[in-house]
């Protein structure tokens, strides 16, 4: 199971965690943040850095197919 989902929404994405190191991960690299759907909304210009992120702290995510 990925760490993370992520559903590009149109004008933003939706960053789920999906476990307690995803959360912790959440917590400790995003700063004041909105939540929708017990995700993180972030803006498209953001989304490649946090991947980017994510990735080299060794975490997984899951884009959905819609």
């Amino acid at each position: 199971m990925p760490d993370f989902r992520l559903l590009d929404a149109g004008t933003i994405c939706v960053l789920t965690p999906q476990n307690t190191a995803a959360k912790t991960w959440v917590n400790e690299n995003i700063g004041d943040h909105q939540e929708w759907a017990g995700g993180v909304v972030i803006e498209h210009r953001y989304v490649l850095d946090i991947i980017q992120g994510i990735a080299a702290d060794g975490l997984t995510i899951a884009q959905p197919r819609l």
